[in-house]
């Protein structure tokens, strides 16, 4: 009998295998019409300090939504990876401060100043998949858990429609999603 993890690790591969053979142009379409809507959650408009992943390997896209929100004023906060599955909080003011770093992500350079994370009034968060319940599949580091367990703030994970499921396979430490934006709703769920 195939374990939680093992269905996880399973999903993943099949999941990667479908983005790849996905159309650019139509992520790119489907990632404005997400963001798009993630802008107009209350919760994003009154947060001054946001976390937000910096877009790779067919995730839904992050460098425009970015610097719009650099532009409204906004202290933006991206994921710089450690050691021991723990990433920093590391305020950029444009993409330009970034460089390819852990597993060939854009991230700020080693030595930047990182802040709490604490201090992050909302979170954005990727997936390779999210469940109609509010669950997530990440890529497999566990990051963005240990990340979310740092921080009380409100969050939201961003999937197209194509990678809203059911459900995904959680394990105890998964933590399940506040708010999922796609391109065609807003999902929002209690505290589980």
């Amino acid at each position: 009998m195939e374990t939680t993890a093992q269905q996880k690790k399973r999903l993943r591969a099949q999941l990667r295998q479908e983005r790849r053979a996905l159309d650019p142009e139509m992520l790119l379409r489907d990632s404005a019409a997400i963001c798009s809507r993630l802008l107009e959650l209350p919760e994003l408009r009154r947060a001054r300090t946001v976390f937000c992943y910096v877009s790779c390997c067919g995730e839904v896209e992050t460098h425009r939504l970015i610097g719009h929100l650099l532009k409204q004023g906004k202290t933006v906060l991206v994921p710089r990876c450690g050691a021991r599955g723990l990433m920093d909080c590391v305020p950029i003011t444009s993409l330009g401060d970034l460089r390819p770093g852990a597993y060939g992500i854009l991230e700020p350079p080693p030595g930047t100043q990182a802040v709490p994370a604490a201090s992050v009034d909302f979170a954005i968060v990727p997936a390779v998949a999210c469940g109609r319940d509010g669950s997530r599949l990440g890529q497999g580091g566990g990051y963005y858990d240990r990340f979310l367990q740092q921080t009380g703030c409100a969050f939201a994970a961003l999937c197209t429609e194509a990678f809203l499921l059911p459900c995904v396979p959680c394990e105890a430490h998964d933590r399940n999603m506040k708010i999922i934006v796609t391109q065609q709703r807003v999902l929002r769920f209690e505290e589980l």
